[in-house]
């Protein structure tokens, strides 16, 4: 039995990196262009920043503007030059900061590593026991972020590891190579006109994979279907990775001992007050995921599993409280040295 994790964003702002599409958007709707196109471009994105939020479906929507696909991969392609070099620098932020707390963060990464089913219920905790899902020596990874901080962590686990199958695939790419931004079929572009082969190639993240990388198409497939297991961490599963929705859709259809844990951050920090309330809201938001992934096969939901009221890969969390703790202890320090200073001035009797 084995285990595979789908990694998303949200994975890095667990991190504290600031990588949503709106960090970006502070520093580039300012930066000017030689290029009306995208100074307007940058205008718009300014006025309108909320809608903004998932960048490649917005500027499938937003492409009705453009009078044709030399503008549209303009755009894009600027964006994803400055997008690159944002990312970079945040993803060095983070290593410095790991290099100096890589014990405490090793330990949180793998307690939730081997402990992601926990929480659920009492049967699923059963469940994942008798299947060891909790060896690491059995789980693999599939990024969707361009970032490697996932890998960082992951890599220090397995350093003294010899094993192939525990690699991270980067479905997306990654910063010093090829990060891909686009969306997932031309259905989902709003524009008067078609896209050549290169503007395929180069908005539609799954031709340019097949033209670029078919490998790790091939790779991500054989993980998925090779596992028993899926966690999804920080990852939306939206309509520009409609693909890979449906890969997982067919996952679970093809085998009732196939388990999807899915965690969202919205659900993570509602207190309930029971265990039978917890599990009415994991219902509820089961029922919804269904709906909106046209799912109607209602049998799939024993399979589904999303936690509510719980979270992993609390990284941020525990540089927070370790500083919290450091703070306490120089508080301490200070009062005895206060107290100490205050002894010395008063004359002894």
């Amino acid at each position: 039995m084995s285990t595979l994790f789908m990694i998303g964003n949200g994975f890095d702002l667990n991190c504290g990196m600031k990588t949503s599409y709106k960090d970006v958007y502070r520093g580039y709707v300012k930066e000017k262009s030689d290029s009306n196109l995208i100074n307007q471009f940058k205008r718009d994105i300014s006025a309108d920043i909320d809608n903004w939020s998932d960048f490649e479906m917005a500027l499938a929507k937003y492409a009705g503007k453009f009078s044709d696909e030399n503008e549209l991969l303009e755009c894009c392609r600027d964006f994803n030059v400055y997008m690159s070099k944002y990312l970079n620098g945040e993803m060095e932020k983070f290593q410095n900061i790991y290099n100096l707390n890589k014990d405490k963060l090793r330990t949180e990464f793998l307690r939730s590593l081997t402990g992601f089913y926990k929480g659920v219920s009492h049967n699923v905790d059963n469940i994942m026991k008798e299947r060891e899902i909790a060896d690491v020596l059995r789980m693999s990874a599939i990024s969707f972020n361009y970032t490697r901080a996932f890998d960082l962590l992951f890599s220090d686990i397995y350093k003294n590891i010899e094993m192939s199958e525990n690699e991270i695939i980067h479905l997306h790419g990654v910063l010093s190579d090829d990060p891909v931004l686009g969306i997932d079929n031309e259905n989902q572009l709003n524009t008067s006109f078609l896209l050549s082969k290169r503007g395929k190639r180069s908005f539609l993240k799954p031709v340019f994979n097949e033209n670029y990388d078919s490998e790790r198409v091939r790779r991500a497939k054989f993980q998925i279907a090779s596992s028993s297991t899926i966690c999804c961490f920080g990852l939306s599963m939206g309509e520009s990775d409609l693909t890979w929705r449906n890969e997982i859709i067919d996952w679970l259809n093809e085998n009732i001992n196939h388990h999807l844990f899915l965690y969202q951050y919205k659900l993570s920090s509602i207190m309930f007050r029971t265990a039978d309330e917890k599990m009415d809201k994991e219902d509820d938001e089961k029922e919804k995921l269904l709906a909106e992934w046209g799912v109607t096969n209602e049998e799939l939901l024993d399979q589904i599993h999303i936690p509510c009221g719980r979270n992993i890969f609390n990284i941020e969390k525990k540089l927070m409280e370790e500083k919290t703790q450091q703070g306490d202890i120089d508080d301490i320090s200070n009062i005895e040295n206060t107290t100490n200073i205050i002894a010395s001035m008063v004359p002894a009797l």
